[in-house]
């Protein structure tokens, strides 16, 4: 998404330093949130320890996690079951629009299809210039595990 808005101000006929500002505000303004499907990823990286882990899974609990301003992941909020989950990332994304346009991308960890269905959800309730389906790099998947699903936005500018 960064790439985009300076190839966008690029393509606008802007300056070097103005394509490089167009970045810098994207990276500024950029939030990343994950809702993780499942304990155990978080639990074989040493991120949490098996009673968390078996207390977790068996009360449905679905951790919110979020990059925070120096890219560090970090836990958010917890919630019980997927759709609540999913449901305060949209939440979360409608708080940090401030009622402007987004840009968008839904990122998952091999759920293609959850992602699918959660883009079409987010189009609903939220006015987004544009929206990217995204798959999570390998690095973060591992710690993570597969069906986690999250958003990285930033407001127009």
């Amino acid at each position: 998404m960064v790439v985009l808005a300076a190839a966008r101000a690029a393509a606008q006929g802007k300056s070097l330093q103005e394509v490089r500002q167009a970045a810098d505000v994207v990276v500024q303004r950029m939030h990343l949130f994950f809702a993780v499907d499942t304990l155990e990823y978080l639990h074989r990286g040493g991120r949490i320890g098996g009673a968390s882990r078996y207390l977790g899974t068996a009360f449905s609990i679905k951790p919110i996690l979020y990059f925070d301003s120096e890219g560090k992941l970090d836990a958010l909020e917890r919630v019980r079951t997927k759709g609540k989950a999913l449901q305060r990332l949209i939440a979360l994304a409608e708080g940090k629009a401030n009622g402007h346009p987004l840009h968008l991308g839904v990122i998952h960890a091999n759920a293609p299809q959850v992602a699918q269905e959660f883009r079409e959800q987010i189009a609903q309730h939220l006015h987004c210039n544009d929206v990217f389906t995204l798959e999570l790099s390998p690095v973060i998947s591992i710690h993570v595990g597969p069906g986690t699903i999250g958003i990285a936005l930033y407001e127009e500018y």
